[in-house]
């Protein structure tokens, strides 16, 4: 049995980045990957030159940050109101352009605008100014994760750990590099320090069963998967990807009518999931539904978030091959065109 697409070789996706932020929220309580919003690019460009001007300035009287601002604006990242965020940054920034705390929000706006290069630069000014910190190395490695350079990711995780050893959202992630360089053993002791510092981290109790299922102990990945899905039951903070994993190896053990139904919560958890919306289209096609598995499809490529997370690719060819079989020739060809045009870009 082939589980070679359950082991990511490049970055981590969006969408795990963006459910990373739940993880994150009791240490440092902001969202750093969000997905990208719309706004103005030059109002943006001129934003940070304006924080390189008052970065690099001469020192001039500093107002320290107070916590229920910093608090403010960590909900307002939080809660993917990135524009208000970086505006409060930048005004406060005019006041005190060397305070470390607020030149970290700042880069963690920079993160949830998927502006990685000037998040680090702004990570390494305010380690400059205050010293390297465990929550500013976990942005880093953050940061580099988003770029897709897995290689420099795990040296700052590892200095956060260093930092504090007791941070149960370090070793998640640290956990998480690990077993998406497909090394199994050491992720699997990381997962568990995690849950051992954290017993309600849903996340950790997910990744420890994508380790298990990496090592084919499949009675172990499921028993872990089930673990996060009944602590998700009663927690405010809903994820989908427990249910997803745990429906996608049911799928590859042939126990499709025990996934339809994990797959049918994760979508009304979040209705946006590429791949949730695609092992649907595909669990309804095997059954022999081919409109119904079609209209998932569709629905993985209108998605708002398609473009953020893996798999719209896989989207567009089934939705072509089905829409081929259909008589839906022009639609086909469509998608096949932007199927060919999403590779040839890749």
């Amino acid at each position: 049995m082939n589980y070679s697409r359950r082991i990511p070789s490049g970055r981590i996706s969006f969408i795990d980045a963006w459910a990373l932020h739940h993880a994150l929220r009791k240490t440092i309580s902001v969202n750093y990957l969000a997905p990208l919003l719309s706004m103005k690019r030059v109002t943006l460009q001129l934003a940070s030159l304006l924080v390189l001007v008052l970065v690099c300035a001469s020192p001039v009287r500093s107002i320290a940050a107070t916590p229920e601002r910093l608090s403010e604006v960590k909900a307002l990242i939080d809660s993917r109101q990135i524009d208000r965020a970086e505006k409060i940054v930048v005004d406060e920034m005019m006041a005190s352009p060397r305070d470390a705390d607020w030149i970290t929000l700042l880069a963690e706006v920079r993160l949830g605008q998927n502006r990685t290069r000037e998040a680090l630069k702004l990570l390494d000014d305010a380690n400059d100014i205050a010293g390297v910190t465990a929550a500013r190395e976990m942005l880093i490695s953050l940061a580099q994760s988003q770029a897709g350079k897995m290689d420099r990711a795990e040296a700052p995780i590892r200095t956060a750990i260093r930092l504090d050893p007791e941070n149960s959202t370090a070793h998640y992630f640290l956990s998480r590099l690990l077993y998406t360089d497909n090394r199994f053993d050491e992720a699997i002791e990381e997962a568990k320090k995690t849950v051992a510092l954290a017993p309600s981290f849903v996340r950790a109790y997910e990744n420890l069963g994508l380790c298990y299922e990496g090592k084919r102990m499949l009675e172990d990945a499921e028993r872990s998967y089930r673990k996060a899905i009944e602590i998700e039951s009663t927690s405010d903070i809903k994820t989908e990807w427990p249910m997803l994993d745990l429906a996608t190896m049911l799928v590859h053990e042939n126990r499709q009518a025990e996934a339809k139904p994990l797959l049918v919560q994760a979508l009304d958890i979040n209705p946006n999931n590429t791949a949730t919306l695609i092992q649907m289209g595909s669990l309804l096609e095997e059954a022999g539904d081919l409109k119904g598995a079609l209209d998932e499809f569709r629905l993985a490529i209108e998605s708002d978030a398609s473009g953020q997370q893996p798999g719209l690719g896989a989207a567009y060819y089934k939705a072509a091959r089905l829409c081929k079989k259909l008589g839906f020739n022009d639609e086909a060809k469509e998608y096949f065109n932007k199927f060919n045009d999403l590779h040839q870009k890749h």
